[in-house]
């Protein structure tokens, strides 16, 4: 009886040498990264922030390692890790998108809604995104620093689709009040800085409805009582 207990444990433990060597075998060493985004990820830019982990064990995977690695550029906002069994890693990003440029030392400086510096283009090139104009700034650690009341603006520009958003020529912004230049040539009063997503809407909306109609200013400072001016 003792002999038989004797070859199960040597069965069992056969059995789970077995199972150890399967586990840290090259069966599930990483060997590939497959990016989802709405725009395509240029996959050679994010070559650096992921080939130390080639090779490793998916299994064991450090998760926040490799998130903190992927946040490191600067195109990327948030990252989901999927792991796909038996070696490959699924990696859902969220990108920041350009919002707004500045001119800075003769250059278009671009920038997300979180002050990251996307990019830094001449001042020929044709952007799909609006200068701002009339607020302070520095810069800090790779970021734009501009005033708290910029905040409220650019997260509303983040939240416009690319195609309004690429109507916009010019946010100024001057005693306390914003006005919008789009590249059609219509001048837009914003107002204050209040009700920015309703005052944006309306703009649409108002632009949507007259597209065969030439219009030369919009006065959107009270925005139950939208003002559009005709030629």
């Amino acid at each position: 009886m003792e002999k038989k207990y004797q070859i199960v444990l040597m069965i069992l433990f056969f059995i789970f040498l077995t199972f150890l060597s399967f586990l840290f075998s090259p069966f599930f060493h990483i060997r590939d990264f497959v990016f989802h985004s709405r725009n395509k990820i240029n996959k050679n830019e994010l070559r650096t922030n992921i080939n130390q982990f080639y090779g490793d064990n998916l299994l064991f995977l450090n998760e926040d390692d490799l998130r903190s690695s992927l946040l490191k550029h600067n195109l990327i906002s948030s990252v989901q890790i999927e792991k796909a069994f038996p070696s490959t890693v699924h990696v859902v990003i969220e990108e920041r998108r350009a919002v707004a440029w500045l001119k800075n030392n003769n250059n278009k400086l671009i920038f997300s809604a979180d002050g990251i510096i996307l990019n830094e283009k001449s001042l020929d090139t044709e952007l799909k995104s609006p200068q701002i104009e009339g607020f302070p700034y520095y810069f800090k650690q790779g970021k734009i620093v501009l005033p708290s009341v910029t905040e409220d603006m650019l997260k509303v520009l983040n939240d416009l689709e690319a195609e309004f958003l690429a109507k916009i020529n010019k946010i100024l912004f001057q005693n306390n009040v914003y006005k919008l230049y789009l590249k059609s040539g219509i001048g837009v009063n914003f107002g204050r800085n209040e009700q920015l997503a309703e005052k944006f809407a309306i703009l649409n909306s108002i632009l949507d409805n007259n597209q065969e109609t030439e219009i030369d200013y919009i006065n959107l400072q009270v925005v139950k009582h939208p003002v559009v001016k005709f030629k």
